[in-house]
């Protein structure tokens, strides 16, 4: 019996502190925080759950911020997830270059399938990309913006 992948429910992280990832992510890119628990595994770590404003399926960006846990940090490398999209509307990208640069992140643009992406690091070293996509939504529906 073939059981085919229709899609991702979320996504999960490894991060370092939780204030800088809650201002990086909720506030810098927009995502909306849409539950604070902690770690069923470890009581004194939360588990923040970004996405759209019902959580729906693949929208979902969670994290885990371990720092001061004595959790080793992550190495990029072989095998390893390289880098985390989100997809943004067609032209938005120099609203977000502006916006990434004028929080002092060292943004590149890139060309990326299906069109242009801007890429950059959070505050953990993770890669994050924003492509441009027909069919994206804003990331950050919190104010008037392409």
């Amino acid at each position: 019996m073939k059981h085919p992948i229709l899609g991702l429910h979320h996504v999960t992280a490894t991060v370092n502190q939780a204030q800088p990832d809650l201002d990086f992510y909720a506030d810098l890119l927009g995502l909306r925080l849409i539950k604070k628990k902690v770690n069923f595994d470890n009581h004194n770590v939360y588990h923040f759950y970004y996405g759209d404003e019902r959580g729906t399926p693949g929208t979902i960006w969670t994290t885990f911020p371990y720092g001061g846990w004595n959790v080793p940090d992550g190495r990029h490398g072989e095998g390893q997830i390289t880098v985390t999209s989100f997809s943004v509307p067609g032209g938005s990208l120099d609203y977000w270059r502006v916006r990434l640069e004028e929080q002092g992140l060292s943004v590149r643009a890139i060309t990326a399938e299906p069109g242009s992406a801007l890429r950059f690091t959070d505050p953990s070293g993770l890669i994050i990309q924003l492509v441009e996509s027909a069919d994206a939504r804003p990331l950050d529906r919190r104010r008037d913006r392409p």
